[in-house]
């Protein structure tokens, strides 16, 4: 009788203390894909520092107009830890350390390898699958780090995009879509009256300029050279992180300067609405 006690209490204790072994190793396990705002991460003080003056940066696949390529493809690999007492432990916030220590990682290369610019940039998790984007990238999130992986081209590029020296404060660098001429009003999705309206006044605006719209109407627009020297002097930039910021449906690039950059999607196609509510339209700086 008093074997089969010890049986029937120490099995319990046994699972118990086998379960807590394997706790860390199956949290550790954790992979969360995430796809993340291109804006909020390459707005980051260190990855503007480590952009500097002198170098250029383009996401997506296509190679933009001007653009010499140097090299065949480069990697990177960024990673962070959630226990860094600098960062949040939140998955957003490690995932954009990781990607600035990416982008860090590939403004390195580019200037050890004489480029001035790192075009083509695409996320590609383990080297396994392309992810192609202007506006976002993916990250894989887990308990004790997460990872950003980038394949991208080294460039040399006499003129920025839309005719801007290289010299100019570095901008993100969207190849021309074709998706519409820059005059055509009527072709710029998701507005209703007003919106266009709020384009038209774009059109007429001094460059640098980007324009951004979203899936629920919302649109934001953006020009000049912001006196504030803590301000991103990208207007894409800007304009984004003011779409984020107010919580718009999937913000996307419309146009930069004096090009449609645009790339309708499938769902983009289904859900313009020509009558989305007035005051979505709102004005940017």
């Amino acid at each position: 009788m008093l074997t089969s006690l010890k049986k029937s209490y120490l099995a319990p204790a046994f699972v118990c203390l086998l379960a807590s072994a394997l706790a860390p190793t199956l949290a550790q396990a954790r992979n969360t894909k995430m796809l993340m705002p291109l804006s909020e991460a390459v707005s980051q003080r260190a990855v503007q520092q480590a952009l500097g003056s002198d170098l250029s940066i383009g996401f997506g696949s296509a190679v933009p107009d001007g653009a010499t390529v140097l090299s065949q493809e480069v990697f990177a690999r960024g990673e962070a830890k959630p226990n860094y007492r600098t960062i949040s432990t939140d998955d957003a916030a490690v995932c954009r350390m990781a990607l600035q220590n990416a982008v860090i990682d590939l403004a390195k290369q580019a200037r050890s390898n004489g480029a001035n610019a790192v075009v083509g940039i695409v996320s590609f998790y383990d080297h396994l699958a392309v992810m192609d984007s202007t506006t976002q990238y993916e990250c894989h999130a887990g308990m004790t780090r997460s990872v950003v992986d980038l394949k991208a081209k080294l460039a040399k590029v006499e003129r920025g995009y839309g005719g801007n020296a290289v010299a100019a404060p570095p901008r993100l660098m969207p190849p021309a879509s074709g998706y519409a001429d820059i005059n055509d009003v009527q072709q710029v999705p998701f507005l209703d009256q007003r919106g266009r309206e709020v384009y038209q006044l774009w059109l007429t605006r001094t460059g640098p300029r980007a324009f951004v719209v979203a899936e629920d109407g919302f649109v934001w627009q953006s020009w000049g050279t912001p006196p504030d020297p803590n301000v991103s002097r990208d207007p894409a930039l800007r304009a984004l992180q003011n779409c984020y910021n107010h919580g718009a449906k999937n913000c996307q690039l419309y146009a930069v300067d004096n090009a449609v950059v645009y790339h309708p999607g499938a769902a983009a196609s289904q859900l313009q609405q020509p009558n989305a509510p007035a005051g979505r339209a709102l004005q940017g700086e």
